[in-house]
């Protein structure tokens, strides 16, 4: 799974590096829970700017994109159970 955290100054306001620390905790609990999940690797990307916040006047931040699919307002909480759902057996 390929995912994608903006750490542009808005994303970063509103929490991207928040999440970003709940995703490194989140890989920790699923190595020590193996026979849960898909043996599916998660290759983190951060990103200067997603360029989301730019191309419309709304509130966007932060922005995570997941397997291509982008996450507007995103929560560390809605990250993580979107990542778990996609992952577990």
């Amino acid at each position: 799974m390929k995912l994608k955290i903006c750490a542009g100054s808005n994303c970063t306001l509103l929490g991207s590096l928040s999440i970003l620390d709940q995703i490194d905790d989140l890989k920790e609990i699923i190595s020590e829970d193996a026979e849960n999940y898909r043996d599916e690797g998660l290759e983190v990307e951060v990103i200067k700017c997603l360029g989301y916040c730019k191309e419309t006047n709304e509130q966007v931040a932060p922005v995570v994109v997941i397997d291509g699919e982008p996450m507007f307002n995103a929560t560390s909480q809605a990250v993580m159970e979107k990542i778990v759902n996609k992952i577990r057996k």
